[in-house]
């Protein structure tokens, strides 16, 4: 059985894309703009978990079917992008660049590409301006975890209840926040690019599905913008400065917790036709809004 149509998702969606996109175009309208990618990562968290842990309550969960539905939905996207770039690359860029972007496709469409960058320079620095598929890091720490996560939960559910698997993803997000702190501390650039130390954020969406929390009519609306408030606060208190994620990130990820938590598409804040539109087209926006940029 499908899940209905969120609109409170599909806002959160067109949040996150519209913040990542202005703080493209130009870091001073929106200085912590980055932080769109956090919210991303609990959307994501949220519903991987419930698609796993919906299929392990009723013993048809398939980790192949799980694969191939994530491959149809990123791949064939993703892959367009890097043809129509190394195409336009042929014309626009010199030989060592091109061969760059050659790497960079390929690291992108093998969902390795977080990893390249992280090697290669920080994510704020002026060199990043120039790498045409810069953004397709958050891609790959997503692939990464769908890899991972599935395999974990149904060898976890092998020994355990689902109550208790259900504490055991607590734990592992307290641990996994605790270990993006101290890697932000040391290294700043690891700690953004890389999936240990983003896993938690996509584990705190996995949270709200697990432990559902029945509100009545009259909180939803107020809370879901106490977290909308907190999202965009974090939009315009942070900049490329601050150590990030560790615990700074805490505010977007607690926002965007919160509005899943409330559960609420009737609100006109999250169901109109320009969260709609943007939400419904956010991957695409996501996908070409960087190479315009550069």
């Amino acid at each position: 059985m499908q899940m209905k149509f969120r609109e409170d998702i599909n806002a959160l969606r067109a949040i996150a894309v519209a913040s990542v996109v202005i703080f493209h175009f130009n870091h001073d309208w929106l200085p912590g703009g980055f932080a769109g990618v956090d919210v991303f990562f609990v959307i994501s968290g949220f519903l991987m978990t419930m698609i796993i842990i919906k299929g392990l309550e009723k013993e048809t969960f398939s980790t192949l079917s799980f694969y191939k539905a994530r491959v149809r939905r990123i791949i064939p996207a993703l892959a367009f992008l890097c043809f129509v770039l190394m195409f336009l690359g042929l014309f626009l860029l010199s030989p060592i660049d091109y061969l760059n972007l050659g790497k960079h496709s390929a690291a992108s469409l093998t969902f390795l590409s977080n990893m390249v960058y992280w090697t290669e320079s920080n994510y704020f620095d002026s060199s990043s301006n120039e790498k045409w598929l810069l953004h397709t890091w958050s891609l790959s720490v997503e692939w990464q975890f769908y890899l991972i996560y599935p395999i974990a939960l149904v060898f976890l559910r092998k020994f355990l209840t689902l109550n208790q698997l259900k504490l055991a993803l607590v734990a592992g997000t307290i641990l996994a926040f605790i270990l993006s702190v101290l890697v932000t501390m040391k290294s700043s650039s690891a700690a953004y690019f890389l999936l240990p130390t983003r896993a938690w954020q996509m584990l705190a969406g996995g949270l709200v599905f697990l432990y559902p929390i029945q509100l009545k009519d009259s909180v939803k609306s107020p809370l879901q913008l106490l977290g909308l408030l907190l999202i965009v606060s974090s939009f315009v208190i942070y900049t490329s400065a601050t150590p990030w994620p560790g615990y700074a990130s805490l505010l977007p990820i607690i926002g965007a917790c919160i509005v899943l938590v409330s559960n609420n598409g009737e609100s006109k804040l999250v169901n109109n036709s320009v969260t709609h539109a943007l939400g419904k087209w956010s991957y695409s926006i996501y996908l070409w809004h960087w190479p315009i940029v550069v």
